[in-house]
This record gives C-alpha cells, structure tokens and sequence, in this order.
C-alpha cells in the first residue's frame, strides 16, 4: 500500500483491511448513505412549491449521485474531483495523487469518507439552485425529533444540576463542585451514543455521600481511557486566568448538539469558562455533523411544542441558552479546515492561522469518532499508545491544551492504560467491539506540554 500520507510510526487503517470496520462501512454503508442523498433530492423536487428550473437542476443531480454510487458498488478508481469553483479541490487532488492508485474498496479510509461527502458537495456547488441545500437535514430533524424523552430528561436534569453547582460554589464544596463536572462532562460524551442510562443522575447530596461517588465509578466503567482527573487538575491550577476561553469542536447535530450546548452553558454557569466557542462544519459532512443551520434549527426545535411537549423544563433551560448566544458568551465560527481530508497532524502545515488561535484556547475540546480518528491520523496504533504519542504534532510540546471525548465507534483508539486491561476487554467485547460499538468511550486529556 502506499505510504505518502502516513506518519512514519502508523499505517493508516484502509478499506481493505480484512476484519476491520473501514471494510465494513465502505462494502455496506457508503452506497446506502448515497442512496439517501439521491432519495432526499427526490423528495424535495416533487413538493408542490418547488421551482421548476431547481426541479429540472435535481435530475442532473440525481444523476450524478447515482453515478458515484455505482463507482462504490463496483469498486472503481478514485479519480482527481473536477473543478466547482472552490479553492480546496486542489488541495484535494494533490492528496489523491500522493496516496497513489486506490479504489473505494482499496483505499486509505479517512480519506475515502472524506472524499465521498466532498464528492457530493461539489455536485451541489456546480449547480445553481442546490447550492446550499443539506441534503441530510430531514434525516438529522427526524433524529432528533425521535430523542423526545432523553431531551426532555436532560432539561430536567441540567436545571438540577444548575441549582446544585450555585450550591456547591456557595458552600465551597470543591468535590462536589468536581463530580457535577465529572457529570456534565459525561453528559457531553454519551450524548455522542445517545445513551443516557450511562450516567449516575445524582442529586448534590448524594454527590456528597460515598454511594454518590461509587455511582459515578460505575458510569465510567466503559470508559477505557480516563483523563477526567487530569482536566480538573488543569482547571484548578489555572482558574485564576483572566481569559479562559474554550473551544468545542462539534459533532453531530440534533441531541448531541443539545448536550454540547447545555456544556457549554454549565461551563460558563459554573465560571469554569469566560466563554465558549463552538466549531461547526462548512457543509453538510459526515451525514448529521452540525454546520451553521443547525444552530438556529436547534433552538426551533425545543421551541416546538409539537416536538418536544414536556414544556416544564425546556421553558426554562432554552431561555438561557438563547441569553448565552445573544450576549457573545457562547459563539460559533467554521474553518474550512474542518472539512478536508487532512487529519488534524497536518494542522500546523495545512491551517496554521486555526492551529495559532487553538494554541490560545484554555481548553480545546474535541466531540465524537471523526475528530477523535482525524487527531489519532486513523492509525493502528497499539491500544496502550499513549494520547500524546498519537497526537504527534499537536501534542508534546504543541501548547494545544486538548480534550477529546468520544464514544468508540471505529478501528483506532489508543491511551488504554496496559495490556492486560487491553485483554480484558478483547474478552468482555470480542472482535474488536469495545472499539466500534459506541457503548465504550475514552475522555482523553493532553496539555501539549
């Protein structure tokens, strides 16, 4: 296989690779999430108050999907993507031709996922009336909408959780103050599996009692690399900063977002935070990745009370989020770095302004799978690697303070802290499913220093 975008110390996991989940996503998956694509144009060109010239433009775009959906099935070669007018594709078509002659099915993974949705826009940019559709918008509002109950429970809870951090700043109760950051933070990392029963819910005063702590030890069984002690550690030392500004690298949009939002609001409640910025893709990427209309198709949401009925809770939760982004505490920005196919060891090269202004950031968080592979370089690194070795670039000595929490959901996941704890899991998940399967997860810390 050729070797020109990997770190001399990893090979980058491919579509070929026997056993693995990048075979598995690129034989099954790829061509569904086509498929949807070209179903969802469809349907957005049969309503009645559709212009006719977008609904003659959609044909030709249906058409070119369905082409690139049977270059998948077939395996064919990934060719140089033809000019749509955006700077990047040179970038893109320089990298293809460094990895050399591939196939979708022969292929560099995190470059063969990246092309795929970067394949897709460039239809969408050389049309006229499709430019800036979200061809996955209807799939990430039926998600969300499907969350109902677990949304209507977290509001309930953050109000809780509100109430008990005044509380414990009050009466300076320093490890209570620290097990609802242990709490919110795990709230932000399951939110990535959708999973709520992870965690403890605990009321202050059991966060004061042993029960409280050993419920907290039992939420974070399944998460096989644990920095969470550290992050505190660093947060205390330099709590004192004028400025602690943190950066939230976003995931996916619709309930994930939500808990990424209620973090960045119990943040700021809790003064860990003087403010939030939060990072959202260009372009619809990666099917349900958050870009910048699924902010304000968030808050559209919980204000319906057709989606979300329970009112009690959201009716107070959803004003102050909103007085949060009005007032400039929590803010949002994109950076097309975001939506290459580079993973983050080419940052200092590719995006040096973006990896300048992170090196400035009190704490740069990193949500979910994608990031946590684009970190990592995808590579098949031994799982007792530690975080630092696998951030090359951006971590010994990169002064890049990152946090990464992800749910494992692909074949790279290092930090794991030694081999036996390595076995154990291989037993208590075979096959490689502790790291693809979203019920385990890491919260991986390193202060580049």
């Amino acid at each position: 296989m050729p070797s020109a975008t990997m770190n001399a110390q990893v090979r980058a996991v491919w579509t070929s690779e026997e056993g693995s989940m990048a075979k598995q996503t690129a034989e099954t998956r790829w061509a569904k999430i086509i498929q949807g694509t070209i179903d969802d144009i469809g349907e957005t060109a049969a309503a009645d108050d559709v212009d006719g010239q977008k609904r003659a433009e959609s044909i030709a775009i249906q058409i070119a999907l369905k082409a690139i959906k049977k270059r998948i099935e077939q395996n064919k070669p990934l060719t140089p993507l033809p000019d749509d007018g955006k700077l990047d594709i040179q970038d893109w078509n320089k990298q293809l031709a460094a990895i050399g002659e591939c196939s979708w099915i022969n292929c560099p993974w995190l470059f063969g996922e990246c092309y795929m949705y970067r394949s897709i826009q460039r239809i969408l940019n050389s049309s006229k009336h499709w430019q800036n559709y979200d061809v996955f918008k209807r799939q990430k509002d039926s998600t969300f909408v499907k969350s109902r109950a677990a949304v209507e429970e977290l509001a309930s809870r953050y109000m809780q959780i509100v109430a008990d951090t005044r509380l414990a700043q009050n009466e300076s109760k320093e490890d209570a103050k620290k097990l609802l950051f242990i709490e919110m933070t795990e709230i932000a990392l399951w939110g990535n599996a959708t999973d709520l029963s992870l965690l403890a819910n605990l009321t202050l005063e059991d966060l004061q009692k042993l029960q409280g702590r050993e419920a907290i030890k039992k939420s974070q069984r399944n998460i096989v690399d644990n920095d969470i002690d550290d992050v505190w550690a660093y947060l205390q030392r330099t709590a004192g900063q004028a400025s602690r500004q943190i950066d939230i690298v976003l995931d996916n949009a619709g309930f994930e977002f939500f808990t990424d939002v209620l973090y960045a609001a119990y943040l700021l409640e809790a003064g860990i935070s003087t403010s939030v910025r939060l990072h959202t893709k260009e372009f619809p990427w990666f099917v349900s990745d958050v870009i910048p209309s699924d902010v304000e198709s968030l808050f559209e949401h919980l204000d319906s009370s057709e989606c979300f009925p329970g009112r009690e809770y959201l009716d107070q939760v959803i004003p102050r989020l909103r007085k949060f982004f009005q007032s400039g505490a929590i803010t949002t920005t994109s950076d097309p770095f975001w939506t290459t196919p580079f993973s983050f060891h080419e940052m200092p090269s590719e995006a040096p302004a973006l990896f300048k202004e992170l090196q400035h950031s009190y704490l740069v968080i990193f949500k979910g799978d994608l990031n946590y592979r684009k970190l990592t370089r995808d590579g098949m690194w031994p799982h007792i690697t530690t975080y630092e070795k696998a951030l090359g670039p951006l971590g010994k000595e990169s002064d890049v303070k990152i946090l990464a929490l992800r749910t494992n959901k692909s074949d790279v996941c290092v930090g794991v802290p030694t081999q036996s704890k390595v076995d154990a899991l291989n037993e208590e998940a075979p096959g490689g499913a502790w790291i693809r399967n979203g019920k385990y997860a890491v919260v991986s810390f390193n202060e580049g220093r």
